[in-house]
């Protein structure tokens, strides 16, 4: 195998790594759904915004399964065919994602989506080392280090990789979603899958250009493990629907939620069955949580997520407070580049200097409470644009200090077989369980609030205040003499009256949530630091 492998032997080295590089950005901007065009795409299907949150997840649960079946993989992969075969496969969901209406096919297309996506993304960076450092970075799926130094070199070096991978990565989906607004703003949401189309096509060319042809040595999956994998994918995908249209359905008042939950706990118990009595090596392994610092990653992951999900507040707060649109909130969420930026320097600083994980933590959460606690000072009923850009970059700054740290650290010391299985259960919390639930809580957290203090606002909104029904009379009469009827000019003069008490509640509650969120924050970030640790500890 030669040095320029997987490219043609006149490929000079730096332009190979620009190529490897911009493989990536198609793939993240394939989502599967935009997020950040929900309404647009709601609206023209006449469906309820959940059901893309739900799609959105779909996605997450593909992403998650590659991992218990990628050591296999990784070993009979060809580079090349699997980059033109993969790239082609997401061309064609794409066009299946602006055309079709159906909302099981396009579950079932995210979830193809994502799945794809991380197989490319696996291919992408299993090269990228080989090429540029001449390391096999398979090897330590494959094999444990000998000594003591040589684990701490693939730990340092996982370290230092993380925070740069997962900063890329990070900016790529944000300048995603700032184009899939504009492109639904200028255009129609519709033409965001044909420019992914497009980019699809592109990487399907600059591969056939650069890349060489090499054999292949056949990836072998085990067909026991398929049961298991199903079980798991209809278990995580009615926890989701559980989770995301229990305020909307009203929990198990509905009968869809009473069956999304018998789903979950006969699949959920069905794998955990097959597990228990599988003879080969099972699709996950359960040794992983005898490791101590597996249960210390998936807790800071857990707290990551549920506050990460009060970053609804921020784009709720321009919109309220503003009167932006989705371009703008867009442009807010560019802002997360440089603080994903920042904060993939200040990882790297802490790396450099052998700083201890306990103080890394507390960063990470401190800098996510700094957020918090800005936009807890300026809720205002006639905010300004300006005031959303410092808490997108001190909270995109310590969730990516926190992101990549954790990914790291939480496989130190762990056996190689047990490596796949982390990366299952890191993508699979941080992923698909905590955002469902985060997005949840906060959601219906914030429905209840909004309820409290409307009710305490509109409490002294009667007839005779003489103010309120003063514009109530002038409403009335003011729809009265565009020709409305009597009812309907009622109608408007009661939202005319009680629109900017809901407005005042809305922003009242996020406040109030807010706060409490900086307090959750503050104490992540002291049980990071009160966490036992191992004695020799170091980055």
């Amino acid at each position: 195998m030669t040095e320029s492998f997987p490219f043609h032997s006149w490929m000079p080295k730096p332009v190979g790594v620009a190529v490897l590089l911009a493989l990536f950005v198609p793939l993240f901007f394939s989502g599967g759904t935009y997020l950040s065009n929900i309404n647009e795409m709601a609206g023209s299907m006449g469906v309820l915004t959940e059901e893309f949150q739900f799609l959105s997840l779909c996605a997450s649960i593909g992403m998650s399964m590659v991992f218990p079946f990628m050591v296999p993989y990784l070993r009979g992969r060809n580079v090349k065919a699997v980059y033109i075969g993969g790239y082609a496969v997401l061309a064609l969901l794409n066009v299946v994602c602006a055309v079709s209406r159906n909302l099981p096919l396009l579950a079932l297309c995210c979830f193809l989506i994502g799945f794809v996506r991380v197989a490319l993304v696996l291919n992408t960076t299993f090269v990228i080392a080989p090429y540029v450092l001449g390391i096999n970075t398979l090897d330590m799926f494959l094999h444990d280090p000998a000594t003591a130094s040589e684990a701490y070199r693939g730990e340092h070096a996982r370290t230092v990789l993380m925070p740069v991978l997962y900063c890329y990565i990070l900016c790529i989906v944000q300048f995603s979603n700032f184009v899939s607004a504009w492109v639904a703003y200028e255009f129609s949401w519709e033409y965001t899958y044909w420019l992914v189309v497009g980019m699809m096509l592109a990487a399907i060319l600059l591969v056939m250009l650069t890349f060489c042809n090499a054999p292949s040595q056949g990836c072998r999956l085990s067909s026991s493990r398929l049961p298991d994998a199903v079980l798991l994918v209809v278990a995580m995908g009615a926890l989701c629907y559980m989770l995301v249209f229990g305020k909307t359905l009203d929990w198990f008042d509905s009968r869809s939620m009473r069956v999304a939950l018998a789903v979950a706990a006969i699949g959920g118990g069905l794998y955990l069955w097959l597990a228990a009595h599988t003879a080969e090596r099972p699709l996950l392994e359960a040794g992983v949580f005898g490791h101590r610092y597996t249960w210390y990653g998936i807790g800071i992951f857990v707290l990551l997520m549920l506050v990460n999900s009060s970053t609804l507040f921020v784009t709720t707060y321009l919109k309220l407070s503003t009167c932006a649109g989705n371009l703008d909130s867009a442009r807010v969420s560019c802002w997360a580049m440089p603080g994903c930026v920042a904060g993939m320097a200040l990882s790297l600083v802490c790396v450099r200097c052998r700083v201890h994980f306990r103080y890394i933590y507390a960063m990470g959460f401190a800098l996510m409470l700094g957020a918090n606690l800005y936009m807890f000072f300026h809720y205002q009923t006639m905010g300004d644009y300006g005031h959303t850009i410092p808490p997108t970059l001190l909270h995109y700054s310590g969730m990516l200090v926190l992101y990549s740290v954790t990914c790291a650290f939480a496989m130190k010391r762990l056996p190689a077989r047990y490596f796949a299985t982390w990366l299952f259960l890191m993508v699979a919390v941080r992923n698909v369980v905590v955002p469902a639930i985060g997005t949840s809580v906060y959601a219906n957290w914030l429905q209840e609030r909004q309820r409290h203090y409307a009710t305490r606002l509109a409490y002294d909104y009667s007839a005779d205040r003489q103010q309120a029904a003063a514009r109530f009379a002038a409403v009335e009469a003011g729809g009265k003499r565009l020709g409305r009827g009597a009812v309907e000019a009622a109608q408007t003069a009661s939202a005319a009256v009680l629109g900017p008490v809901a407005k005042q509640a809305t922003l009242v509650a996020m406040k109030d949530i807010t706060g409490s969120t900086v307090w959750i924050c503050a104490g992540g970030a002291l049980l990071c630091m009160l966490l036992p640790y191992h004695r020799g500890e170091r980055t």
